[in-house]
């Protein structure tokens, strides 16, 4: 046999390997190329992760694999980002601060028009000026300058203004908030007209006397009652980051921190409406080794 009969059967045999290739390496081939495929279409980077508590997922493009993030990630246009039952995140944009309570889902439209979509769950958001902030929440937007609680569950949206001003247009129809005051949205209905929030909970305990609980044992936050469900966040002590939340029903909550150090924490409740008040004023508490 010369030089060429040999190659044309050496090639001949490649090709036919080819062709035999079992199912599950075709499938890792054509996964591969989606994958590049998606990595070749990212969207802009427009936020980072900068904080995390328990799992946070993200999902690089709709329709794509869910993975897991972790601190200092960016996230980009086109991606959608979820938090664990028990989670919290913060995105920090060029604008705005977003904090995700437990078990949200927000996402980052690959649009020419920038806006955030809060699919559901609670989220905080935080953003000086006018307009800075817009936010699509089911068939609401939300535009203004300020810190603004959103939260979506069940057919409803509720939007409280904690500090500045915020329009809320739904269904043909728009409501301004300022300060202080809340409304809420229900899916196929106009924005309900603006509400004064409700009272912030208030007896704390533990209070401005910290109290120390050892590294791993759990710490027992009371209140007086003051609405139908409440928001529990624990806090650094010498700014505003929140570093862990918790739902909770009536008081009292039992918490484990899972560092050590001194934090204060806060609660905020909700009316029948859906509505949230102010946070409470802040309780002191130092978590110290075994």
């Amino acid at each position: 046999m010369g030089v060429r009969s040999r190659r044309l059967l050496a090639l001949s045999l490649f090709a036919g390997a080819l062709l035999a290739l079992p199912p599950w390496a075709s499938a890792q081939a054509a996964r591969s190329k989606r994958t590049a495929r998606a990595r070749s279409a990212g969207g802009v980077a427009v936020a980072k992760l900068v904080w995390m508590d328990q799992d946070i997922e993200g999902q690089a493009l709709a329709g794509g694999a869910w993975r897991r993030l972790r601190e200092g990630e960016a996230v980009r246009t086109g991606d959608r980002v979820r938090t664990a039952p028990e989670g919290v995140a913060r995105l920090e944009f060029p604008w705005m601060t977003v904090t995700l309570g437990p078990e949200a889902t927000l996402s980052v439209p690959a649009s020419v028009v920038l806006s955030t979509v809060l699919e559901q769950g609670r989220a905080e958001f935080a953003g000086a000026g006018r307009d800075i902030v817009k936010i699509e929440v089911a068939q609401a937007e939300i535009r203004g300058g300020g810190r603004l609680v959103v939260r979506r569950e069940a057919g409803l949206t509720s939007a409280t203004a904690l500090e500045g001003s915020f329009r809320i247009a739904a269904e043909g129809r728009y409501v301004k908030i300022q300060a202080g005051e809340g409304t809420v949205v229900v899916d196929g209905k106009p924005p309900a007209f603006p509400a004064a929030l409700p009272p912030a909970p208030k007896g704390l305990h533990p209070s401005r006397d910290p109290v120390y609980v050892r590294s791993g044992k759990p710490v027992e936050l009371r209140w007086e009652r003051a609405g139908n469900t409440y928001h529990v966040a624990v806090l650094a002590l010498r700014s505003e980051e929140v570093l862990l939340v918790r739902d909770a029903g009536r008081p009292p909550l039992r918490l484990v921190i899972p560092w050590l150090g001194t934090y204060r924490w806060r609660v905020s409740a909700r009316d029948g409406h859906g509505l949230e008040s102010r946070p409470s004023a802040d309780g002191l508490l130092c978590v110290v080794e075994r």
